[in-house]
Order: C-alpha cells, then sequence, then structure tokens
C-alpha cells in the first residue's frame, strides 16, 4: 500500500519536555508510522519561512548549521535530544557544525543516517520551487513512502509556539496535543541542558545586545567577567552547571505556550484534533496508542507494536515536589489557571 502523495498527516504538538521524545520513539517501533521526530525545531531560525524556495534554498533550510546547535556541539552541552553524535569517522564534526535535519530527525529514522541525508539530497535536488510548507509535505511524502510508512506523523518540542502558523499552513493536518502537569514540565525544563542552554543565550542577549547562540554578529570586545564563562570561546562547565533557571518562570512560558494554543485548536474541527495527556500515555499505553494510530489514519493496530511500544514507559514520580515550598507555591500558582483548563477539577 503506497499513500496518496498529498495524504495530511499528523502533527504532535506540545510545550516540550511532556514525554514528547518518549512518544516520538514508541511511534517508531511501529513500520507505518515514518516519525518525524525535532524535523521542524531544528530548522531555525524559522521552520516555516515565507515565500517560495527553490531546491537550493530548501536544501539550505534543511542543512544550514544554526548558531545555537553549533555552540552546543562545540562547547560539549549534552542535549539528549542531539542524536548525531561525530566520531572519528563522521563526515560532519563540531567545527564545521552539524545539518539540522541530521541533529536528531535522521538519525531517528536511520542507523546510518549520513546515507539518509544523501537519499534526501538527491530527492530535494529535484524540487520545483514552492512554499516552505510545500516543499515540507514533499519531502514528508517521499520519507514516507521511500521507508515503506503509510502516515508521516511529525513531533517537535515546544511546537505550540508556532502552532498557529501550522493550522494555517497545512490546512489538513491532523494535530495530536500531548501536555503534561505544567509543574513537571517546568521543573523537567529547569534541568534540561538544551533550555538552560537557551536561557544563557536569552540572557546574553539581554545583557549584551546580542548573544553568539543566536547569530553570528560580532560580540563586544569586552564582555563583563560575569558572563565570560557563558560566552563559547571561554566556556566554564562548572558556571553552566551552577546557572539556575526560576522554576516559576519556566512555569509562566509553559502556561504562556498553551493558553493561546488551546484557542487555537478549539477553532479547528473536532475530528482534526485529539487531545493527550501525558499520564493517560503512561497509564495505559497500549489504548493511548491506539486512539493516536486510529486518530491518524490507521485503523488495524498491531498488538505486537502496541507492546514493544508500552515497553518504553518509565513512570517516576512528580520531581516538582522535591522543590523547596516557596518554590511549590510560585510555580503552582503560574501554573493553575492552565492546568484548570487542560485537567478541568482534577488537576
Amino acid at each position: 500500500m503506497t499513500a496518496d502523495a498529498d495524504e495530511p498527516g499528523v502533527f504532535v504538538v506540545s510545550t516540550g519536555r511532556c514525554g514528547s521524545t518518549m512518544l516520538s520513539n514508541m511511534l517508531r517501533l511501529n513500520p507505518e508510522i515514518l516519525s518525524l521526530s525535532e524535523f521542524l525545531a531544528m530548522l531555525l531560525p524559522d521552520p516555516l519561512p515565507q515565500g517560495e524556495l527553490d531546491a537550493a534554498a530548501y536544501w539550505r533550510l534543511l542543512t544550514k548549521p544554526w548558531p545555537f546547535f553549533r555552540h552546543a556541539y562545540r562547547v560539549g552541552v549534552r542535549v539528549p535530544e542531539f542524536l548525531y553524535l561525530p566520531g572519528p569517522d563522521s563526515r560532519f564534526t563540531a567545527a564545521s557544525g552539524i545539518p539540522p535535519i541530521l541533529i536528531t530527525a535522521l538519525p531517528h529514522l536511520s542507523d546510518d543516517p549520513e546515507w539518509l541525508y544523501d537519499e534526501v539530497e538527491a530527492f530535494v535536488a529535484g524540487l520545483t520551487p514552492a512554499s516552505a510548507p510545500a516543499q515540507h509535505r514533499r519531502l514528508f511524502g517521499w520519507l514516507r513512502d521511500r521507508l515503506g510508512a503509510h502516515v508521516w506523523v511529525e513531533r517537535s518540542g515546544s511546537s505550540l509556539l508556532y502552532l498557529r502558523r501550522l493550522a494555517d499552513l497545512f490546512p489538513d493536518a491532523k494535530f495530536v496535543h500531548l501536555y503534561r502537569d505544567g509543574r513537571e514540565c517546568a521543573y523537567s525544563m529547569s534541568r534540561n541542558a538544551g533550555y538552560r542552554l537557551g536561557a544563557v543565550a536569552m540572557m546574553l542577549h539581554s545583557r549584551l545586545g546580542m548573544s553568539p547562540y543566536l547569530s553570528d554578529g560580532r560580540p563586544p570586545d569586552q564582555v563583563p567577567p560575569d558572563l565570560r564563562p557563558f560566552m563559547p570561546e571561554t566556556f566554564d562547565h562548572e558556571v553552566f552547571e551552577r546557572f539556575e533557571v526560576p522554576v516559576a518562570e519556566l512555569g509562566q512560558f509553559w502556561s504562556d505556550m498553551i493558553m493561546p494554543a488551546l484557542d487555537v485548536l478549539s477553532s479547528l474541527p473536532p475530528e482534526r484534533v485529539l487531545q493527550l495527556s501525558y499520564e493517560d500515555v503512561v497509564a495505559e499505553p497500549r489504548q493511548a496508542l491506539q486512539r493516536l494510530a486510529r486518530f491518524a489514519g490507521l485503523p488495524h493496530v498491531d498488538g505486537g507494536w502496541l507492546d514493544r511500544a508500552a515497553e518504553l514507559v518509565e513512570p517516576r514520580a512528580p520531581r516538582w515536589l522535591a522543590l523547596p515550598e516557596g518554590q511549590i507555591h510560585e510555580l503552582t500558582r503560574v501554573c493553575e489557571p492552565t492546568m484548570r483548563r487542560l485537567y478541568g477539577g482534577s488537576w
């Protein structure tokens, strides 16, 4: 069976740090599903630029290293979502920069991501000019057919930030909103190296008027001593490990992503939206995956896949409860309105 090249596909949208990587890993185990993990998230600064892109421009979008990821590799910040780990025989290195689609998306799909990279390059070379969403749809459809799947599911962390654009630019796509207790999401963000380096990047931009992690601009000749340990050329891992992002600020960030996204989702036809909580996925993974697969258009769900996927679930106790009492109070306060909207009275 070969799916229609124009079949709309599915986006799993979320705040990040809500079990979405686990969900991508579950979906990858089903050969009928092309699981695209962090495809759009890595195409910074904008995965959906305006205007037409010819083959060369689209290839640049897919492969031009962005300063944030280039420096993260160079300074050795270990981000769990980065699956491409350069070795002595790797084609790309931290110094050269890693093409965005090679950081996570292609290693998630293949044990030989550089082979798949070459395959994608050959396909993209033959594309006629089109908008970025149209080029993405072409590539997703080609990858789906090339790897023998029937439906594509793209999942990127923090994709709620551009949900409105996704809904407008992919008018037939379906959306799975994966959500989790905001207090646990915020706690996880505060411990995740990628989010913490992002907070460093924003701090440098605020203090210096630029950030080497966000652009290739020249930093000031004189950098304040307290900021030097965070600059790429003088990066100090011990100082970075001590850097703290207030968890309540991350709780507010979580809430500010979800509230407008819920309005977008509620404006879509009900058949295009599936609300799925992390708590339900962990408590009943087989049932949750059955719902998602049928929503995606796979009426016959393989029981063996459900069993294998369920084994990836590792329940853990909420970690935010270990925070000091004052932080728990403030974190709960900023998350409460959104938690009530997501979970109702059961939050």
